[in-house]
Parts: structure tokens; sequence; C-alpha cells
């Protein structure tokens, strides 16, 4: 026992270190609505705060880490669906990106937690992307794979173009397309849904900036992504986001 707690206190104060040399940001948003993946988990107000560590102290020739945890609390109900006032969900994730100039290229291990509903889901997926010049268009495709859960075994394929662009010091455009193919084992392939989006950031100080954005989400093949669970086709969010 105490050899374990002496062992446990040398991991402490390992990770604090750690913590204290990478960089740590958090994010606070207001959704109007909570929909991932063209599908709907709630047609109401949610909060969904998230938090990041990346720029661990590790040489750029073994790239680099980010771990982060993101979650949803349900302040509408969902017409009575819902606990109002409660966490409906808690991810943790960890990502790695290779140390690759050509391309950004990365993995990132997710897992998804739900505290009063079922068991955890787990996936991986690969990123490849790459930034055009200096146009501000970002071009990316994501291969998710279920490994556990609900979406075990499942495919979700989604590529898109992302464009930033500064329009003062201060404020920030950013606007992007994607859509989605769905390889599912237990129901039908094809394609599942599109998303279009356009936001704000505006820089408060140096650490900390409020962003918002208006999204439209489309429904692709109904037969894929089912009226069942596509219940709304638009969402705005309004935030707070800082880096430490």
């Amino acid at each position: 026992m105490k050899k374990r707690t002496i062992l446990m206190m040398i991991g402490m104060v390992l990770a604090a270190g750690l913590v204290r040399a990478a960089d740590v940001s958090a994010t606070a948003d207001f959704a109007s609505a909570y929909i991932f993946r063209g599908a709907t988990f709630n047609d109401g107000l949610v909060f969904q705060p998230g938090a990041k560590i990346s720029g661990f102290p590790i040489p750029a020739e073994y790239g680099s880490i980010a771990v982060g945890t993101w979650a949803n609390y349900d302040i509408g109900d969902y017409g009575g669906r819902l606990k109002k006032n409660e966490f409906s969900e808690i991810d943790y994730y960890a990502t790695y990106t290779l140390p690759v100039k050509v391309v950004d290229l990365s993995t990132t291990y997710t897992e998804y937690t739900y505290p009063h509903g079922a068991d955890a889901d787990r996936e991986v997926a690969f990123a490849v992307g790459k930034a055009i010049g200096e146009s501000g268009f970002y071009p990316s495709l994501t291969v998710n794979y279920g490994l556990d859960g609900a979406v075990e075994n499942n495919w979700y394929v989604q590529g898109g173009v992302d464009y930033t662009k500064a329009l003062t010091e201060a404020l920030t455009l950013s606007a992007g397309v994607k859509a989605a193919y769905l390889i599912s084992d237990t129901g039908n392939d094809g394609f599942n849904d599109a998303t279009a989006k356009i936001g704000l950031g505006y820089a408060l100080t140096k650490n900390w900036s409020l962003n918002g954005s208006v999204n439209y989400v489309a429904q692709l093949d109904d037969e894929v992504l089912t009226d069942a669970v596509y219940d709304k086709n638009a969402f705005a969010t309004l935030g707070l986001a800082c880096n430490f």
C-alpha cells in the first residue's frame, strides 16, 4: 500500500509538471439544439463545455499529443424525453498527430459515455487535411470506425472544406461544408448527412474569445439517416473560449 501511494504521488507530480509545460484551453458553448451526425439528441437548449491539454513537451520528430473532454448538459428536456438540468453525455479523447509536413495526419481515440443511458461507445478516427496556401481554405477527410457500443463495426466517413478569414485584428470569419457516408453494421449504407456552417469569432483579450455560429444539417438519404432521428435541421451556438 505504501509503495502504491508513493507511485501515485510521483505520477501526480509528473502529470502536474506536464500540464504546466503544456497548453490548456477550455470552451463553454450554448447551443439551441444538440445534433450529432445528423441525428437530433435534443431539440432545445443545451450547454456544452470542453477542455483540452496539448503542446506536451515531446520532441517534434515524435509528433504531438492532445487529450481532452467534452460534455452535453441538457437544459431543455426534448418534450419530456430527457432529464432536464443534467449531463446526458461526457466524452473523453486522445489525439496523436503524426510528424508529417506534407499534410496534417492524426488519429483520435474517443470514448462516449452516458451517465443516465446506454453503455459507452468507443471509436477511433483517422484524419488527413491540408491548408491551401494562404487562401484560408482547408479541405479534410476523416474516417471513423466504431470499436464498441452502438457504433461497433460502423464506418462514418466525412469529407469537407473549412474556411477562415481575419476580417479585422480581432474579428475572424469561419465557414465550412461537410458531407458524410455511413457504412452500418446493422442498418443501411449510404450518404448520411451534410452540414453547412458560418460563424464569427471575436478576440476579447489575448487569451479570451467570444464565438457564435449558425449551422444547417441536411438529410441525404432517409433510409440511412431515418426520419425517426432526423428531427431538426438547424441550430445556433454562442460560446466563450480561453487559452492558458
